[in-house]
């Protein structure tokens, strides 16, 4: 008897696992650009390609040799416009970073972080140049 209630309990979760999944919105698609949380940071990244049930995200990151790209799921992507990425997460200030600048990818620190955004001053630039960005143009140097 009590074979027969775990069967049909085990039964019962694994079928509703599947509803839920098949009801779940997607967690990306091919050419979204957003960021990958890697050991503790967030990092520029754009989807290559879904699997089936769209639930994990084959991505490249940005900058980055093809021998990164990754499969991800949900709780490590982050569609870009989709809130602000866990601040907790990121860079702090300090943190020696690299920044990109019309393509270019420049030797900056991190002043503040706020809102998912960073302060960063530029190396060898006066503070004219500090400037305010995003996830999309900074990565760890």
């Amino acid at each position: 008897m009590k074979i027969k209630r775990i069967m049909c309990s085990a039964a019962f979760s694994v079928a509703s696992l599947l509803t839920v999944s098949a009801f779940a919105a997607p967690v990306c698609s091919v050419g979204d650009s957003g960021n990958v949380l890697w050991k503790g940071k967030w990092y520029p990244a754009t989807v290559v390609k879904v699997n089936e049930d769209q639930t994990r995200c084959y991505i490249h990151y940005s900058g980055y040799g093809k021998n990164w790209d990754e499969w991800v799921g949900g709780d490590r992507f982050q569609k870009a416009g989709g809130g602000p990425i866990n601040p907790g997460m990121g860079f702090k200030p300090g943190d020696p970073v690299e920044v990109k600048w019309k393509g270019t990818w420049y030797a900056a620190s991190v002043l503040k972080v706020s809102n998912g955004k960073y302060r960063i001053h530029y190396d060898q630039y006066d503070s004219s140049w500090d400037e305010w960005v995003g996830h999309d143009r900074i990565r760890p140097r």
